[in-house]
């Protein structure tokens, strides 16, 4: 595997750090210092941080007796809320290391973390993309997400948003969830999978025809990379859930011309395959 080729901190980063009124920034800025592209990322603190936490807590608690009933795992609160800019920059560490295309830190401190910009995200690529190059950068993504499982990886945001092209290259982006660190490595690979499939169904302005086969190809894609029966079986298990609750939905509001609603709809027919498949 190629080593990434990584791009220098802008020599003004820290002069235009301090320049800036941190409670007029955005939560997310894409900026160019010294001609250099990066993107600065802020999280304001509150002032009602302890009740914040006790609401956030209790809802990961919900999703971790969500989880437990329809997948059989448990996912502890605790580990769900050890996530944020601090956690991402501890992640991208270590997959740094690991040789993982992944954006560099160039500025840290608290609820603040400035990356290194690593190219545009596929989102957009493939709304803007004609068919053809739809098909290939979905395959990519797919095959990418299967490589990165293989060296026992999870990315915990692996919708399709979150992965970049540059320089002929896909890179991985945004690392703040936790989510994987609290299941088990088959269903925190299974997620990820669903994620990028369930992304691609979604896809703001892609034709209901190209979703759904850029979401089967991605599908196949990445079992014919990574054929783990482990994960499969999670996913299949994923796949049962969206099934049912898609029957039980589609005559209410299957008509309902929601982005959100006919992604769903078509997530369940891409995922169809493997409640029959082996």
């Amino acid at each position: 595997m190629t080593p990434p080729a990584h791009r220098n901190a802008p020599p003004g980063l820290r002069a235009w750090l301090d320049q800036q009124d941190s409670a007029r920034e955005p939560s997310v800025r894409d900026v160019k210092i010294d001609g250099v592209r990066c993107i600065v990322k802020r999280r304001r603190p509150s002032l009602a941080r302890g009740a914040g936490y006790v609401l956030r807590y209790l809802r990961a608690l919900a999703l971790g007796v969500g989880c437990k009933l329809a997948l059989g795992e448990f996912p502890r609160p605790g580990v769900l809320l050890r996530n944020g800019l601090a956690h991402e920059a501890e992640r991208l560490a270590r997959l740094l290391e690991a040789g993982c295309r992944v954006p560099e830190v160039w500025w840290q401190q608290r609820n603040l973390l400035v990356l290194e910009f690593v190219g545009d995200d596929l989102a957009d690529l493939i709304r803007n993309g004609e068919e053809a190059e739809r098909e290939a950068l979905a395959r990519a993504a797919a095959a990418d997400l299967a490589a990165f499982h293989l060296r026992g990886l999870w990315h915990g945001g692996a919708q399709i948003r979150n992965v970049t092209l540059r320089d002929g290259e896909l890179w991985r982006i945004d690392f703040e969830e936790n989510i994987g660190s609290a299941l088990s490595r088959p269903l925190a690979q299974a997620y990820d999978l669903f994620q990028l499939l369930a992304s691609l169904a979604s896809l703001r302005a892609l034709p209901d025809d190209s979703a759904r086969a850029l979401g089967k190809l991605a599908l196949e894609v990445y079992f014919e990379h990574n054929p783990d029966p482990a994960l499969r079986s999670r996913l299949r298990r994923m796949a049962r859930l969206v099934a049912v609750a898609a029957s039980a939905l589609r005559p209410v509001v299957g008509r309902v011309r929601s982005r959100d609603i006919q992604g769903f709809f078509r997530l369940a027919d891409i995922l169809r395959p493997l409640l029959t498949k082996p």
